[in-house]
């Protein structure tokens, strides 16, 4: 699955990965491959992303998160 994490001035991250866990309005929750279309608003915390050979967690201070068709796009 592919990721495309953007802020108003620039693109912050790109890559595929297998799993996010992110911090939505009404808690946490994980998307991994071939979720259902999904759109959230996302509240202060972290983006908990994972690889085959990468852990990454990205610090966010809000935003929205769209799945579609194996792609999540993250506006901050």
């Amino acid at each position: 699955m592919k990721i495309k994490i953007i802020s108003f001035h620039k693109i912050l991250y790109e890559e595929n990965i297998n799993s996010i866990i992110a911090p939505g309005f009404y808690g946490s929750f994980q998307i991994l491959k071939n979720h259902a279309p999904f759109i959230s608003i996302l509240k202060n915390g972290f983006l908990k992303l994972e690889s085959e050979n990468i852990k990454k967690e990205i610090k966010i201070e809000g935003g929205i998160l769209q799945v579609k068709e194996n792609w999540i796009i993250v506006i901050l």
